[in-house]
């Protein structure tokens, strides 16, 4: 999707763990005599009706026929040396991107790391191919301006699944432009940008590949992706401290403590 299709597949993509997400509640049917009626009422999902549809298209024929077949030939045939370069390179062009929005966060530390990781990996590391920046305790930790708009509390918006390109959420959609206006992004042609995202979204695809039977195994996998993608953002804005809410189980049993 967006070719971030490639990589989302996680939700992709892309990603911390979030295939533990749970499948939410499914979508109530009133059934009448003569017709079943399906009725959405998810209020992150407004557009749920016409996701769906997209869903079907990018997963059951996108992903079948084409993004999965490149992913697994890329993932089988191309040599792990070279996908790491391949992708370090990438992820290296992002990193003043991260330094600004980091420090946009306060993160005053990471925003250091990012700047740091840019010098040592451009330089020492041969314009990024080489990781050294890892190897000497300054991990990747790359932060976009969609992050910063979540730190200060703009909410994900609705859901949205655009066809070819994927999960989306709407503060998403009103953000990406915006790490494209830093050095050395800025510089990219239109088509070198094509490139960038294209062999980012591969790689990210094709690691993914290990978690394609938890999507297709789920009773209904555009809810599991849509929980695990919305999760994902949150995750990403909190830095992984995502603050827990209280499950129904939690509320009965305190309920029950009232009682005795």
């Amino acid at each position: 999707m967006k070719l971030r299709w490639i990589g989302l597949l996680l939700g992709l993509m892309l990603l911390p763990n979030v295939y533990g997400a749970e499948v939410s509640t499914p979508d109530t049917t009133t059934e009448t005599p003569s017709a079943v009626k399906i009725t959405y009422n998810d209020p992150q999902d407004p557009f749920e009706g016409f996701n769906r549809v997209m869903w079907d298209f990018n997963y059951l024929y996108l992903d079948r026929y084409i993004y999965r077949p490149i992913a697994h030939g890329y993932n089988d045939y191309i040599p792990m040396p070279a996908k790491t370069g391949v992708n370090n390179f990438i992820q290296n062009l992002e990193e003043p991107s991260s330094l600004v929005n980091n420090a946009l966060q306060g993160k005053w530390g990471w925003a250091a790391n990012a700047g740091g990781r840019f010098t040592i990996n451009t330089t020492v590391g041969l314009l990024g191919v080489i990781d050294v920046a890892d190897m000497m305790g300054l991990p990747r930790k790359q932060d976009d301006f969609n992050e910063v708009l979540g730190y200060y509390g703009v909410p994900n918006g609705p859901y949205f699944m655009a066809p070819f390109a994927g999960p989306y959420v709407v503060r998403e959609l009103a953000s990406d432009w915006v790490d494209g206006l830093y050095f050395p992004l800025s510089e990219l042609t239109v088509w070198q940008a094509v490139v960038k995202w294209g062999l980012k979204s591969l790689h990210a695809r094709a690691t993914a590949i290990d978690q394609e039977r938890l999507v297709d195994n789920a009773l209904d996998p555009y809810t599991f992706v849509k929980d695990a993608y919305i999760q994902h953002m949150d995750y990403k804005v909190y830095d992984g401290d995502v603050p827990q809410k209280q499950d129904d189980d939690e509320l009965l049993d305190q309920y029950m403590q009232e009682l005795e």
